[in-house]
């Protein structure tokens, strides 16, 4: 009993950002069995409830209500069963109060945030600019003889090869602005799903012995299998080879470094002379003239896909980075060491922001002040 304890405290810690996630006690905790890991996992995916909660709620009942079912979980004796429970209270972020409250029925049934199809734009070989909200059911015709179309759904653009289309290399782009995403197939017959704030530049038919395009942001690819053509993701200071896979890619250029994340098949990743072969579930860490390799979850690096955004023990100034390219906003601290805190949870995308950061500031002991697209994040003095 003592030793569960003191794991559970050692757990408390990472969960509330007192301990890195690299902590050597809890890392050992992890390896220890699978079955530590999978009901870690387990406890982080039962808290992932959608985020519906009322702008309007007793901060002091919820809180006592929290330290009641706290002491409950404590009496819980069988192991798997208490550590979900004892997990799932404490995580310290927006997903615990959203599970917490949707189980005590104060929520409320409305989404207030709707993706922003109008600002997605393609940009055609010749300059002209297509909104894809403009665009129609006939499609449009590129000067190769290309046809770009939207699928019946409207969710994604799909261009069509033929035998008649010209071996000219010209090139498309697409950009998507915050609160939005998009899925476009290239000729290839593969699949990319740019992500908020991002730039594809792609070749309308691919031309030569690789498929190569230009990433500005974040997109996950599906590759079509093709040994003759590697598929290469080019960004600004690294890239990324597959010849048939699956994988996200992250280089912001106002990120420190840049990330690209295996889901499945193989890739290679190079920067200058250095190459690393990653398998699934690694993920390369690019910053300035270093290159690393080491295995992650994949799932707070590809939820986004989903319409959520997931942090795993992730300090709270790239949390805010993230929320910032989907919400629009621009985001401002009155304490630099604020953002170094840590936090664990995931969101729907789709949630009314002030309503996201009334849980936040709850979760957290932080103030969010948000006024004219602009967040300033302080210390509570409550």
């Amino acid at each position: 009993m003592e030793e569960y304890r003191s794991n559970m405290n050692i757990l408390k810690e990472v969960l509330r950002g007192k301990r890195p996630h690299d902590d050597v006690e809890f890392v050992a905790w992890l390896k220890e069995s699978e079955e530590h890991q999978k009901c870690y996992e387990e406890a982080l995916q039962q808290a992932a409830s959608d985020l519906r909660i009322k702008k309007s709620f007793n901060r002091q009942l919820i809180w006592n209500r929290v330290l009641d079912e706290t002491r409950k979980k404590e009496r819980v004796r069988v192991l798997r069963r208490s550590f979900m429970r004892y997990a799932a209270v404490l995580l310290p972020f927006v997903a615990l109060f959203a599970w917490w409250l949707l189980k005590t029925g104060d929520v409320e049934s409305s989404v207030e945030v709707t993706a922003n199809e109008d600002g997605i734009m393609l940009f055609l070989s010749n300059g002209e600019r297509v909104n894809i909200s403009q665009f129609d059911s006939t499609g449009v015709l590129e000067k190769n003889g290309m046809k770009i179309r939207m699928t019946e759904k409207r969710d994604q653009i799909v261009y069509e090869n033929h035998d008649d289309i010209s071996k000219e290399l010209i090139y498309n782009t697409l950009s998507v602005p915050a609160r939005a995403e998009y899925c476009l197939t290239l000729e290839d017959g593969t699949k990319v799903w740019l992500a908020a704030t991002s730039r594809l530049k792609y070749p309308v038919n691919f031309v030569g012995t690789s498929r190569e395009v230009y990433l500005e942001g974040e997109a996950f690819f599906d590759v079509a299998r093709d040994t003759s053509k590697p598929f290469i993701v080019n960004c600004a200071t690294f890239s990324v080879k597959a010849l048939g896979t699956s994988f996200d890619v992250s280089c912001y250029n106002d990120d420190e470094f840049g990330l690209a994340t295996l889901a499945s098949g193989k890739i290679e990743v190079a920067l200058g002379d250095q190459k690393k072969i990653l398998s699934p579930g690694e993920q390369a860490l690019i910053k300035e003239q270093s290159l690393s390799v080491k295995e992650v979850n994949i799932l707070p690096y590809t939820s986004w896909m989903e319409d959520r955004l997931y942090f795993f023990n992730e300090k709270l100034e790239s949390i805010m980075k993230r929320m910032a390219r989907w919400y629009g906003i621009e985001v401002c601290y009155a304490d630099l060491g604020i953002r170094e805190l840590h936090f664990t949870g995931n969101v729907p995308k789709y949630t009314d922001i002030e309503k996201v950061f009334d849980i936040l500031e709850f979760a957290t002991h932080l103030d969010f002040s948000l006024e004219k697209g602009k967040v300033l994040i302080s210390r509570s003095k409550k």
